[in-house]
Formats: C-alpha cells, sequence, structure tokens
C-alpha cells in the first residue's frame, strides 16, 4: 500500500496519546446517550445506538489499565469490527498522514504515546481478554407472543392511576402507553375545557384530555407532574392526562362488578363502567370504559375539530400488529423494559417484609400476594444499582410457568409502545451466567436506548443464584 495513503486519528486518553489506523475508524460521535450494563466487564460503559445498530462502548482508558475510568464519554471513536464497538475517549486531537511504517490503515493495533516512549497495542486481543462476552447479537430476533402466562389468563389486568386524590382504573388492554406529560402543550382556540393542548407523537398530533374534566372532578392548573395514558379505542388514540399512574392490577374476576348508579351521576355519567373491590379491604377502584370516554360528545367535537385530514390520522394511529408494549422499570438513574405480557402486577412495596432465614441479602423478604408467598428480590442489588433508594417503590411480580417472583424496583410508571423498527437485537454483553438482555428498544422522542430484560432469563438466573446462595449457605452451616 502507498505510504501516502496511511492515515492515523490521534485521540487522548487520560495521559496517554492513541493513533488509530484511519481506516478502522468508521466515525467519531460527539457525547453520545450511553445507557448502563448492570454488572457489565469493568471498563464497559454501556451501549449506544447508531442508525439501528445497539453497539458497546469500551473506556480507552480502562482498556490502557487506568482506574479513574468516566461514567461517560465527551467522544466516541467508532471502530470497523465485527461486531463494531465504539471506543470512549477524553478528546481527538488530529487525523494525520503518516509514512509508511509495517501497519497500515487495515491493521488491529494501536500505537500508544506515553511518558516511557511508544508501543503498540494489539486492540482485538486486548478486547478479547477485558471483554470475552461481546459478541455479536442474533439477527433473528424472538417473537412475543401477546398471550399472558396461564396462571393469570382467568384475572383481569387494569392500569391503575389517580385523579383527585380517589383511584380509577384502565382496562389494560386499552392503554398503548405511558409518557410524561409534554413540556409544551399547543393551545387551540374556541376549544372545550377537557382540551389542555395538542402535542406530537409518533408522527401524529395526539389531543391532551384533561380526564379530571372529563370526569367533572375539580380542575387545577397542570403542576408538571402530570402523566399522560395513551389509550387505544377502537382506531383512535386519546391522550388522558392524569395526577399520577400508581400500578399495574390484576384482580380475580369476581372481585370486579358493575358500578353502582350512582357512580355514574353528575359531568361524569357513564364513565365508569365497573368496580374493583381490592382484597383486604382497601377499598374500591372504580373501572373507566374506554368506549364510553370515546363517546362523550365533548371528544367526539375535539376528534372532529382537531383532525381536519381525519382518515389518514388515523390509520396512522391504529395499533399495528407489529408493535410491543413494555413496562419501564427504573433503577437509580437507569431505566430497563419487560415486555408487559411477562408482567403479572406492579404493586407498592410493602412496608414490611417477611425475612427468610439464612437467605442472601438480595432477597428482602416474601410478601402474601392474594393467598400467595412471593419471594422479593432487591433488584438494586442484582443490578449494582450505587445512591440511595427511592422513596415510594414498586414491586414487580412475573410469572414464567411454575417460576413466580417479585423484584423490587425504585420506579415502574411508564408504558413504552415499540415499532417493530425500533426493536433492535442486543449485543451479547454477559459474564457466563446467562443473557439477561436479549434487545434494545430506541425510544425516537429522547433519543435513548433501554435494554429489555429477557424475563425467562432473570427469572432462571434469580432462581438458580438462589438455589445456590442458599445450598452454600445450608452447607457452611
Amino acid at each position: 500500500m502507498p505510504a501516502a495513503s496511511a492515515h492515523r486519528l490521534t485521540v487522548r486518553a487520560g495521559d496517554t496519546r492513541v493513533a488509530i489506523a484511519a481506516g478502522n475508524v468508521a466515525e467519531v460521535i460527539r457525547s453520545p446517550r450511553i445507557s448502563r450494563v448492570p454488572n457489565g466487564p469493568a471498563g464497559l460503559l454501556g451501549v449506544m445506538h447508531l442508525r439501528g445498530t445497539v453497539l458497546p462502548v469500551v473506556s480507552l482508558r480502562g482498556l490502557l489499565g487506568a482506574q479513574d475510568v468516566p461514567a461517560g464519554a465527551e467522544r466516541v471513536v467508532v471502530l470497523r469490527r465485527d461486531p463494531p464497538v465504539g471506543l470512549a475517549v477524553d478528546a481527538v486531537e488530529a487525523l494525520r498522514a503518516v509514512g509508511h511504517d509495517g501497519a497500515g490503515p487495515g491493521d488491529g493495533r494501536l500505537l500508544l504515546d506515553q511518558e516511557d516512549g511508544a508501543r503498540w497495542l494489539d486492540l482485538d486481543a486486548a478486547l478479547r481478554e477485558r471483554f470475552g462476552g461481546l459478541r455479536a447479537p442474533a439477527r433473528a430476533m424472538p417473537s412475543r407472543p401477546e398471550a399472558g402466562a396461564a396462571a393469570v389468563a382467568k384475572e383481569l389486568a387494569f392500569l391503575a392511576f389517580t385523579l383527585a386524590g380517589q383511584d380509577y382504573a384502565l382496562p389494560l388492554g386499552a392503554v398503548a402507553e405511558v409518557v410524561n406529560l409534554p413540556a409544551v402543550l399547543t393551545t387551540l382556540p374556541r376549544t372545550e375545557e377537557v382540551l389542555l393542548g395538542v402535542f406530537p407523537l409518533r408522527g401524529a398530533v395526539l389531543p391532551a384530555l384533561s380526564l379530571r374534566a372529563l370526569l367533572g372532578l375539580p380542575g387545577r392548573a397542570l403542576a408538571g407532574t402530570e402523566r399522560v395514558v395513551v389509550a387505544r379505542i377502537g382506531r383512535h388514540r386519546l391522550a388522558l392526562v392524569v395526577d399520577r399512574v400508581d400500578v399495574i392490577l390484576r384482580a380475580p374476576r369476581d372481585r370486579v362488578g358493575p358500578a353502582p348508579d350512582l357512580f355514574n351521576r353528575g359531568a361524569g355519567e357513564a364513565r365508569i363502567d365497573a368496580v374493583l373491590r381490592l382484597a383486604d379491604g382497601r377499598g374500591l377502584v372504580s373501572i373507566l370504559s374506554p368506549e364510553r370516554v370515546l363517546a362523550d360528545d365533548r371528544v367526539a367535537r375535539l376528534l372532529a375539530d382537531t383532525d381536519q385530514d381525519k382518515d389518514e390520522t388515523m390509520a396512522s394511529l391504529s395499533p399495528a400488529a407489529g408493535r410491543e408494549r413494555f413496562l419501564v422499570i427504573r433503577l437509580g438513574g437507569e431505566s430497563y423494559g419487560l415486555p408487559i405480557v411477562a408482567v403479572d402486577e406492579v404493586v407498592r412495596l410493602p412496608e414490611a417484609l417477611a425475612r427468610l432465614p439464612k437467605a442472601p441479602a438480595y432477597v428482602r423478604g416474601v410478601m402474601s400476594l392474594r393467598g400467595r408467598v412471593i419471594p422479593v428480590i432487591d433488584q438494586r442489588q442484582r443490578f449494582a444499582v450505587a445512591g440511595e433508594e427511592a422513596a415510594g417503590g414498586r414491586v414487580v411480580i412475573v410469572t414464567l410457568g411454575p417460576l413466580q417472583a417479585g423484584f423490587a424496583v425504585d420506579g415502574a410508571a411508564e408504558i413504552l409502545e415499540v415499532e417493530a423498527a425500533d426493536l433492535l437485537p442486543a449485543p451479547d454483553m454477559s459474564d457466563g451466567g446467562g443473557r439477561i438482555f436479549d434487545r434494545a428498544a430506541r425510544v425516537a422522542r429522547s433519543g435513548e436506548v433501554v435494554l429489555l430484560i429477557d424475563p425467562a432469563a432473570l427469572l432462571n438466573r434469580a432462581e438458580a443464584d438462589l438455589l445456590r446462595d442458599l445450598t452454600a449457605h445450608s452447607r457452611a452451616s
């Protein structure tokens, strides 16, 4: 290869200047959004999305043995490899042509300029040694059935939320997703008070409706902390603004009955379809009828007024078979997704749990749920989450076959609906104990990547680790 064609990109990692053959560099990304991978190998900062691929981001400082590895990245150099990988660097300094020295652009080595002189680093060997679990993602992703576990098939599922201090719910099947209230709502002139404004979501304009006004409850100024429940009603989607999203509830059919007449008097007439009697005398939850919300004259007029090109817009909003819904769980500053079909329910973390003798620290105890005893696993410990535990934690109940467990998390109040095109295979970042994350979701509105948990792997690993630790403890004693 002619010497004139050899170029090197010089970057800085700590006190070391590193030269990379330009032919190995696909591009350089400025300050990308990186999603942390819990329990990943040391030096793996996380994953980022790049044009349809989820690629791991490795700290070049960490690769060189430094201890002061930043959590984020000023620049990421994307290397042409199979699989591709991003190198997090402190700065990009120069691109220079160099004379021929036996290392051409296709060479997989890095030239390190340090105080004790220059030396070569075999990048592929270093990556294999430090990150042996990084492998190319599987191209074929498993399909997710839309049927829940047989154990909960006879139960009804609801998304519960609060309005004016009262408990309400919608059938979970009617909920497309739950998102934060947009910072900006575009108001329209001469509209009903139930319309708070409109906002864009997934290429369409959705009307944001005040569920307080629809139900005749006392109004209040928006505080910015409200949540938006995007309800799928027929071929329409409506954004219903609620005060707070609480939990996902499942209940036996015999606990759900028709609403008494007094529930449907006044301005909220005929919106409440049924009532759910909570166990242990904890009160009632009013179940709203999505179809009756849509049938409200005010809602019908708003849809006609705000959608001049109704057929085309509503066609774009109709549910697509390729979409999947995920419950977004929050642990510290990170978010992860669980397929909604694998979630039995989400309940508040009890103030007290019954401890299990000789159980490992990550088992917080057991709780009783409708006659079932369920172990509660501290997912903060399992995912090595730093910082203080958030107030108002939740327990996500997951069942697969005979296995059932509750996973304690900081929060679980968002449902994300993802197009098939935005579901991406995740690179294999396992540490030999099983692969927890099988896919990733690209969230267009925020630009982030949400790693998606394989519930079977999560339960299997939790069960295997629990059995191993309990066995080891019993042998030691």
